[in-house]
């Protein structure tokens, strides 16, 4: 990693010379040079940060900000990847492209190589959202279908059949990390130092890449300390998660994969497993497992009050600020960054469920508002929670309204109150978690 270290020589001049992020290759110094003539471009990067509008006065976090990927030419943050690797495809003479991957990367690539005229092979699962299947078939790639995750079929790309084909699978191109660390890097332009960064984590590739970003931010002495980072999975398959926790080791999880709205991150064996792990230690960071359940309410809340039409992937960010931000993980002053990766155009299921809710509004209203306060009283855990917070954290429904449902969800025992000095908090019973839980399939299909 030699030429690393002679680019972070002149690395803080450099960045000083960067008035205002556009495009990716704006940030050309930190990444492997490639002749101009070689370089494939849709004009990626240079994504917003935006200011959080409602959510994060809501909760108490003056400084929620999303980086919004979404605003990259297919809709996701790994166009990024696909422009570094088709032109480094092309430097080195390639006609041929093969890609395994959950859906975004190769969506991505297919774009790129259907610009220069290249043959790209696309294989993915069967479980990956309709819409990226769609893009890559769009830019004219060859597609195969195979397996029901990831890590059935990674190791199809390195068949000898291929060995003329450029490896654009992420878990066996490394310069996917040096093209996502960039995100690091346009954050710190944009805001400056930031103190937690949240990040959806599949293969960990992409949390690996945030934090590769930011150490070589802080190695050049521009950045004090490498932000936390929080590495989030949904309770459906959560490998790294679960073993940072130390509650089992991969050998021993169950290799059933359960359905999960966060498709593009389901992997049982992540490559970078161990390497994401030693990554949010050395930031002080942490990981949250998300319950399936808080997907979609977290999805909604993106939409409704941020105007963020983010994948399910992405919601997973926010999920995990609610549930942290009831354990008073952070300070009202600090600078918090949600990663919102993909759009939800790519995932046309939650736009069916979304519109079905407004078509079913008598039933699916009160079902769904009464799915709100059974998960927020569910995020507030052993500590509970009262009526008034619920009611900021579900700002389109009236104080006697949460009150009412409240008086509902008593009555049928899906939750209990205690009296705690002036307050009221209310708690979850088990019969409530089994509600909860079936409630949001019901409202997924309305």
């Amino acid at each position: 990693m030699l030429w690393v270290k002679s680019k972070l020589n002149n690395l803080d001049r450099k960045l000083k010379n960067v008035k205002k992020v556009e495009r990716f290759w704006d940030l050309d110094f930190v990444l492997p040079e490639i002749e101009k003539d070689f370089i494939v471009s849709l004009k990626e990067g240079g994504t917003p940060c935006l200011h959080s509008q409602k959510i994060g006065e809501s909760i108490g976090i003056d400084n929620l900000i999303f980086k919004d990927e979404t605003k990259n030419p297919t809709n996701s943050f790994k166009d990024r990847v696909a422009t570094l690797l088709i032109s480094h495809a092309r430097s080195w003479g390639f006609d041929k492209v093969i890609c395994v991957s959950n859906g975004n990367q190769g969506a991505s690539i297919a774009a790129y190589t259907s610009i220069e005229g290249m043959n790209c092979i696309n294989i993915f699962p069967n479980s990956i959202d309709i819409g990226k299947k769609a893009q890559m078939i769009a830019y004219n790639s060859e597609t195969i279908e195979k397996g029901n995750t990831i890590d059935d079929i990674l190791i199809l790309s390195l068949d000898d059949k291929y060995k003329d084909y450029y490896q654009c699978t992420p878990e066996f191109n490394p310069l996917t990390i040096e093209a996502q660390k960039t995100i690091s890097y346009e954050i710190f332009l944009q805001i400056g130092q930031i103190d937690w960064i949240v990040i959806p984590m599949g293969s960990g590739e992409l949390l690996v890449s945030i934090w590769k970003g930011f150490k070589e931010l802080r190695e050049a002495g521009i950045i004090d300390e490498i932000p936390k980072l929080i590495g989030v999975q949904s309770q459906s398959l959560a490998p790294i998660a679960l073993e940072y926790l130390q509650e089992t080791s991969y050998a021993e999880l169950d290799t059933i994969v359960k359905e999960s709205l966060a498709s593009g991150i389901l992997v049982k064996d992540p490559i970078y497993k161990d390497l994401a792990i030693k990554s949010i230690k050395e930031s002080n960071g942490t990981v949250v497992i998300v319950p399936e359940n808080n997907i979609l309410i977290a999805l909604e809340d993106l939409i409704e009050k941020e105007g963020i039409f983010a994948e399910p992937t992405s919601a997973l960010t926010l999920a995990a600020i609610y549930i942290l931000s009831e354990k008073d993980t952070f300070d009202e002053k600090e600078k918090i960054t949600c990663l919102i990766t993909g759009s939800g155009l790519k995932a046309p299921y939650v736009l069916e469920a979304l519109s079905s809710r407004t078509k079913t509004m008598k039933m699916g209203g009160i079902l769904s508002t009464k799915l709100k306060i059974l998960s927020q009283i569910s995020l507030s855990g052993s500590k509970g929670t009262y009526g008034k917070k619920i009611r900021d954290a579900i700002d389109s429904v009236s104080l006697p309204a949460i009150y009412q449902h409240l008086k509902d969800l008593e009555a049928k025992e899906l939750i209990i109150r205690k009296k705690k000095g002036k307050n009221v908090l209310y708690f979850l019973t088990e019969k409530g978690k089994k509600v909860l839980d079936a409630l949001d399939i019901l409202i997924t299909l309305l």
